[in-house]
This record gives C-alpha cells, structure tokens and sequence, in this order.
C-alpha cells in the first residue's frame, strides 16, 4: 500500500523526532534521517524545502508541548505564584526535554524573527500571552502596550536563561533552577517597583 504524501510527511517529522530526542540536534542530518526512517533523501526534500523547515515543524511541536505542559499549572490568586509556577513548568519542560528544546534554542539564534511563518509565530504569543494574563493582574498602574512589552522580555529573559539549563560544561557549580528563579523574580521585583513610581 503506497503512503500519502501526508503519512510521508508525518513518518519523517515522528522519525526526525526520535532522533532529535534520542541523539541531538547536531546528529540531525538528511542522509541520518533518511538511514534511519528509510525514505530517501530526495523524499525528505520533496517534504522539507531544507532541514531549517524539517527542523521548524519539530519546533512547532516542542512548543505546542511547552504550552501545554504552561497550562497545566494550577493557578490560585496570588499573581507571584502563578508566574513562578509557570517558570517551574517551563524548567521541568526544559530539562526533561533537553534535546528537543536545545534544537529549538539553536533554531532560534540561526534565524531571523521575520523568517519565521505564521503558524510557528502563533505559538509563542500563545506563551507569551500567558505571562502577560498574569502580570495584566501584578501590574495594574502600567499601560498595556507597556505591559505586552514587558511580558515579551521575561519570555525572551526565560528564553535566554533556558540554555543555562541545558549547558552541561559551564556553571556545573551552581543550581541552575535557582539561580533562573532569582533572575525570574528579581525582574518581576523591578516591574512591581515600577509600577509603583508610575
């Protein structure tokens, strides 16, 4: 039984998925992916225009993950907390997917924001709009527009702070869990003291 160009395409992004979890993101290549999923190279080209797109589809579904695993936080009334449950979650997600969000931390620092399409895009406001949900509720004296800013530099903080957590040479001596939660909330500390002036 022939396969639809869909199953095709589904078999490599679940096969390049294995491989990425399993092996990394440098072993991820065409012809790894070929000899391990049995297509041919030329059938992973006809799917993917390049490796980038291969590698934006895994992406997209590490953080339609990220999102989901965000949303399972238990959220009360204290504002702090929620946030600070949110980054638990992200860090659990982080180091127990090291692999996958290693690839999509790399993806990120060869491409341009502009490169990206659409539907990719869509899912990191997803994130970003859950942190600006919470501090909307922290930060009541600050604009909106100021706010959204906001919201997107502690995603891009955290974003920035998650390669401490998958870096297995540098800063072996420190608890890198805490040491992103002090940075966490030393930001938050800084928008509260803001807020106040305002």
């Amino acid at each position: 039984m022939t396969k639809t160009k869909e199953e095709i395409r589904a078999d490599l992004i679940l096969k390049a998925r294995e491989l990425l979890v399993d092996k990394g993101f440098e072993f991820l290549t065409a012809r790894k992916l070929a000899d391990y999923s049995g297509y041919s190279v030329g059938t992973i080209y006809n799917q993917f225009k390049s490796m980038d797109n291969l590698f934006l589809e895994e992406n997209a579904q590490t953080l339609d993950e990220l999102y989901k695993v965000l949303i399972s936080a238990e959220m009360g009334s204290d504002v702090y907390l929620n946030l600070n449950k949110l980054l638990d979650k992200f860090v659990q997600f982080v180091l127990e997917n090291k692999n996958l969000w290693f690839a999509l931390y790399n993806t990120h620092f060869q491409n341009a924001a502009d490169g990206y399409d659409v539907f990719y895009l869509r899912r990191i406001v997803k994130i970003v709009r859950l942190l600006e949900r919470n501090l909307k509720k922290l930060f009541l004296n600050i604009p909106c527009k100021e706010r959204e800013v906001s919201s997107q530099v502690l995603f891009i903080t955290v974003f920035a702070l998650s390669s401490l957590l998958t870096s297995e040479k540098e800063f072996v001596s420190l608890e890198k869990k805490y040491v992103v939660r002090i940075l966490f909330n030393t930001y938050l500390a800084g928008m509260s003291y803001l807020a106040v002036k305002k």
